[in-house]
């Protein structure tokens, strides 16, 4: 059974149900009434298909990154409570241009996945991009674990993950959308490299892997 003593409000905000996923498995976790800290790496928005605004609303704190420049503000207005960046994350520190569509959630660093979608473009946007490491440097609260990272970045995972410091930043769990892991995941790069790091796969929506460390 789920002690759910921990959260209060049951909603989920998922595209497919992650986040109760996740909360069944943290609520084991948990000692009393702890509040966790999360880091959400292409948040897109404070609700819409988040993985994160679930622990949000139950007391978590956060970092929001999104590097769509629109979404800050809605990001500053519905989560207060959170670090909110308007940047990227990559391998190195550099500008590169994000490309926009009118469903944010389409926005991508990628030109040839940008170039395949004809419709509802909007335009560009330059965005400063930098290693996830620095970003936790940086902006990590001193004394924070990180409870669990979400990562949604349209095809730019691996580049993302390579850029952490892994002996320092080891989050106890870890939400992927990976759309290549469709069929055998074993064969996924985002599963290669989580399982060379220490991790193991608990769970499979059919957009996210689910991961914990082991």
């Amino acid at each position: 059974m789920i002690d759910d003593t921990n959260f209060k409000a049951l909603h989920s905000y998922s595209q497919n149900g992650e986040d109760m996923l996740l909360r069944a498995v943290i609520a084991q976790d948990l000692n009393g009434n702890r509040k966790g800290f999360f880091v959400d790496i292409g948040a897109h928005h404070p609700f819409r298909n988040s993985n994160t605004a679930f622990f949000y609303e139950n007391g978590w704190t956060g970092i929001n990154i999104e590097p769509t420049p629109q979404a800050l503000k809605l990001f500053e207005d519905a989560r207060s409570n959170d670090i909110n960046l308007n940047v990227g994350i990559g391998e190195f520190r550099e500008t590169r241009t994000l490309y926009c569509f009118e469903d944010s959630s389409l926005n991508t660093f990628d030109k040839t996945i940008a170039d395949k979608r004809t419709e509802g473009v909007t335009g560009s946007a330059n965005v400063d991009i930098y290693p996830l490491r620095d970003i936790l440097d940086q902006h990590l609260p001193a004394g924070k674990n990180i409870d669990f990272i979400s990562i949604d970045t349209a095809g730019l995972d691996i580049a993302l993950l390579q850029s952490n410091d892994w002996d320092k930043y080891r989050p106890k769990y870890l939400l992927i959308e990976d759309v290549d892991s469709a069929g055998t995941v074993d064969v996924s790069e985002v599963y290669s490299f989580l399982h060379e790091h220490g991790y193991e796969q608990i769970y499979k929506t059919p957009r996210t892997l689910i991961f914990k460390e082991r």
